[in-house]
């Protein structure tokens, strides 16, 4: 007679090895991920919207998968982003969009996909779903981690001050522009005033007349200087 226990440790080992065997390694995973983006993108292009959200749908499914299957993995942060992106670019999901970048934010913290994450939270809050107190406690939150950008090219934290300063100024983009643009004008006009003169300067320098060295030593009856006597006038004939 078959022991019970045994055999529903059999049964759970069994169990266990079908299921590792037919678990999809991460590459496999996310190649299917991104053939399914290349369909997903051509229906799109093709007008075909119903069957292109499915499409997305589909990818965003096996990217969960991945994070279910390898949670840990170094690729985990770029779909993390992936996800949050599909959801904001092709679905207009912008809330889905924001949880997903805040997982990413949360849990891989010091990568450069959590900054692009932490910036996108506070965009989306701006120029999506229009909820400016939002946006700002997200702005000012982004530039307390990021003051500054490391890499000059990021321009992130240079744009989330613009972005603040905006939201509590209740400026447009275009006033900023105009403000810059400005601003660009006068330093313009003033260094090209400071060429001017330095240009008019060099001029007169240059214009100027020289005056002839005088005699030092002549005095104003024709003296010389010194106790020299002047040689005698010639006799007149």
């Amino acid at each position: 007679m078959i022991n019970t226990k045994n055999l529903l440790v059999f049964l759970i080992s069994s169990l266990l090895v079908i299921s590792s065997c037919t678990k999809k390694t991460e590459e496999s995973l996310l190649l299917d991920a991104k053939n399914k983006m290349e369909e997903a993108k051509k229906l799109e292009a093709d007008n075909k919207v119903d069957e292109a959200r499915k499409d997305y749908e589909q990818v965003i499914d096996i990217y969960k998968d991945f994070l279910s299957g390898y949670p840990s993995s170094t690729k985990a942060p770029d779909v993390y982003s992936t996800i949050a992106k599909i959801y904001s670019d092709n679905l207009k999901d912008y809330t889905s969009a924001i949880k997903y970048y805040k997982e990413l934010t949360d849990k891989f913290p010091d990568t450069k996909e959590s900054k692009y994450g932490l910036f996108m939270i506070a965009f989306i809050y701006d120029e999506m779903l229009k909820d400016k107190e939002l946006a700002k406690q997200s702005y000012q939150k982004f530039l307390d981690k990021y003051p500054k950008d490391e890499d000059p090219n990021e321009k992130m934290s240079e744009s989330a001050r613009m972005m603040l300063q905006m939201l509590q100024e209740n400026k447009s983009i275009e006033d900023v522009i105009k403000n810059v643009q400005q601003d660009e004008k006068k330093d313009t006009a003033a260094a090209k005033n400071k060429d001017t003169k330095e240009n008019q300067d060099n001029k007169d320098k240059k214009d100027a007349k020289v005056v002839p060295p005088t005699n030092d030593n002549a005095n104003p009856d024709g003296s010389v200087k010194n106790g020299t006597v002047p040689p005698p006038p010639k006799d007149k004939k």
